[in-house]
């Protein structure tokens, strides 16, 4: 009887850990049967024609699939190549930790060592830009140098004393990296990082592109725009890969990229603060506040008709890519994320959650119809405003088709993200994001 007692005390936690388990996989399971079904109505409500997902559990892909045609008669296969957009930073980023993990680089040595844009060439902060600063977006310079209304490139902060969102800042780094290794920035990822980590099927814009498996991009109505092939290398924006490549570059992400403790650590702190449990890290969105003491690495791609993100969860081992070729697709990975991720809703919330709160007002008829029209964008993209009732839809070229309510006379805003616009005369109007402008654009 001794014996039969200590028998099924000692298989007890077995047995226990065997049915969790099992109740586990049944739930995954569960999840991605209903995302089989789901997905592509979503896609077809948002006008989005091809959709890849992966899911990444305990450490492993547990599954990729591909949804949509890439053309008429021709379904996506589950290697279809996306263009990713601004999700190549982060891959600059961990690029960029290779090498001072190698001892080949330091994230605090100025880049004015290696490279030295002549617009600012005479500026006494140019040696306040420093690899760490890049990383974490801190570098004061805005997304793009045309965002100034000409070419040239400017500070429009103190580096290091505030967030603002800077694609410049990643391209200057790539030139400091391939001015002192002399190569370029495609053949130390291949050789750093593409290669070490099996990433078979990402390059940059080449003529070896296999056009036939690529994504083309499309807008919120889901026409297809015109081809525009990318040919310069950068290390801001415009990568092309699959959703299995970025899966394996996340895994590697969350299970230390072969970094020391220390440099791991350092690399996934809070660098500086967006909004409340949102920060950036370096190369990544952190997302903090999660249940168990667990984190989000996460990263978007947001370009004419590219909108794709990931997630990664590094205590748990878990996370999700999602990439598509629309520019309403950022519906579609939203709902994506909310269902694979028990903690996906939180996450997607802190993200997109606004530091004030915004409440839905009727105005004036007339009033709305006086912010009907045309705008364009200093890139000479079109920007459509039409009257949807008592609010706006705004649509065009890269921008998402949705509808923004008033919350005062010129004032609209987007239901469950931080972006907002505002009519400060009859020429003009100006979107934020985060809090921040980001973009002011003059009536046609």
């Amino acid at each position: 009887m001794y014996y039969l007692v200590i028998m099924k005390i000692s298989h007890a936690p077995l047995l226990i850990s065997l049915f969790v388990s099992n109740v586990i996989f049944a739930q995954q399971d569960t999840v991605i049967s209903s995302l089989t079904c789901d997905i592509p109505v979503w896609m077809v409500q948002n006008h989005v024609p091809c959709t890849g997902v992966g899911v990444i559990e305990n450490g492993r892909i547990k599954w990729l699939k591909t949804f949509g045609d890439l053309k008429a008669g021709h379904p996506a296969p589950v290697n279809t190549l996306f263009n990713i957009a601004s999700q190549t930073k982060p891959v600059t980023a961990m690029l960029t930790m290779k090498l001072v993990q190698a001892g080949l680089w330091q994230l605090d040595e100025p880049l004015s060592h290696y490279w030295i844009d002549p617009d600012i060439a005479d500026n006494p902060w140019l040696n306040k830009i420093t690899t760490r600063i890049v990383l974490s977006h801190q570098t004061g310079f805005p997304n793009w140098r045309s965002d100034n209304g000409d070419t040239k490139l400017r500070f429009t902060f103190e580096p290091g004393t505030k967030f603002r969102y800077s694609g410049e800042g990643f391209e200057y780094l790539r030139h400091a990296l391939e001015n002192k290794f002399h190569q370029p920035l495609n053949v130390l990822m291949e050789k750093y990082l593409f290669k070490p980590l099996g990433m078979r099927n990402t390059q940059d814009w080449s003529e070896k592109l296999d056009t036939s498996r690529f994504a083309m991009w499309h807008n919120g109505q889901g026409q297809r725009y015109g081809v525009s092939i990318q040919t310069p290398v950068s290390a801001a924006d415009d990568l092309i890969t699959t959703v299995e490549d970025y899966c394996k570059f996340g895994m590697a992400t969350m299970n230390g990229l072969g970094l020391s403790d220390t440099l791991f650590a350092d690399m996934v702190r809070p660098q500086v603060k967006v909004k409340d449990n949102y920060y950036r890290c370096l190369g990544w969105g952190l997302v903090t506040g999660l249940p168990s003491g667990e984190y989000a690495l996460e990263h978007g791609g947001s370009d004419v008709g590219v909108r794709t993100m990931a997630v990664f969860l590094p205590k748990s081992k878990s996370g999700v890519v999602v990439m598509t070729n629309a520019d309403n697709g950022m519906f579609v990975t939203d709902q994506v994320i909310k269902r694979v991720l028990t903690a996906g809703a939180q996450v997607l919330e802190i993200m997109n959650k606004g530091a004030v709160s915004h409440e839905r007002i009727t105005i004036a008829d007339d009033v709305i119809k006086s912010y009907v029209g045309t705008y364009v964008q200093s890139n000479g993209k079109l920007m459509k405003v039409e009257q949807e009732g008592n609010a706006l839809k705004v649509s065009g070229d890269g921008v998402p088709t949705a509808v923004l309510y008033p919350e005062s006379p010129n004032k609209f805003f987007l239901e469950g993200y931080d972006v907002q616009l505002e009519f400060p005369d009859a020429h003009s109007l100006i979107i934020y994001e985060n809090g921040k402008q980001v973009m002011k654009i003059s009536r046609q």
